[in-house]
């Protein structure tokens, strides 16, 4: 009887701790396709508003989505693939003039950024605008650096409210030199400033 008994209270004590792991995983993904009654996930479109040579850099656009993906975890945010956004960026820029010549478009806005994350139905909207300084040469005994400041404004706009969340900007410094007669690369200190300013945004995302 002894033995039954305890049989009977580790199969209880056991279905007690996978009843707890289950709501535990539930509640910490946020939400659950097979429970429709639990909220879904937010979509997120992300914005990019910068000079041609970094929208075209291949190391910038393999960064920028790590960086997104890491601030929005996966269990409760979907994140719209950045060629769809910029997609609609370009057809809304085409629609409404704002195209002057192939290196120069008006400045997008913030009713422009909630129009367009209205049409891509996004939640949110975090819109990256970067713009650098004038990049600086400098010369030492037998080495020559350039060095270029880059901003990074960052803000994050409730699409239904037109609402910024978060704002803040992050400035950082990018450098590259060559000894002898080698030449420095502009690109590596531009790249160099970004990776840096990007590795220091932060955005606390708990309470959306």
């Amino acid at each position: 009887m002894r033995k039954i008994c305890l049989i009977v209270l580790l199969l209880l004590t056991f279905s007690s701790v996978g009843f707890a792991e289950s709501i535990s995983f539930n509640g910490f993904n946020g939400f659950n396709e097979n429970q429709p009654n639990l909220p879904k996930a937010k979509v997120v479109g992300v914005f990019l508003e910068a000079p041609i040579t970094y929208v075209n850099n291949e190391k910038i656009r393999a960064m920028l989505p790590e960086k997104v993906r890491a601030i929005f975890p996966e269990y409760k945010f979907e994140i719209i693939p950045f060629d769809t956004t910029e997609l609609a960026v370009r057809t809304y820029r085409e629609d409404n003039r704002m195209v002057f010549n192939q290196y120069y478009s008006q400045p997008l806005n913030r009713k422009d950024i909630q129009q367009i994350g209205k049409q891509i139905k996004a939640d949110y909207a975090l819109f990256i605008n970067i713009s650098n300084g004038i990049p600086q040469v400098s010369s030492g005994l037998l080495s020559v650096s350039f060095k270029t400041t880059v901003t990074c404004d960052v803000r994050l706009l409730d699409i239904a409210t037109g609402e910024y969340i978060l704002s803040k900007q992050i400035i950082k410094d990018g450098k590259s030199t060559a000894v002898y007669a080698g030449v420095p690369s502009f690109d590596k200190a531009y790249n160099e400033a970004i990776e840096k300013a990007l590795k220091e945004l932060t955005i606390d995302t708990s309470s959306l």
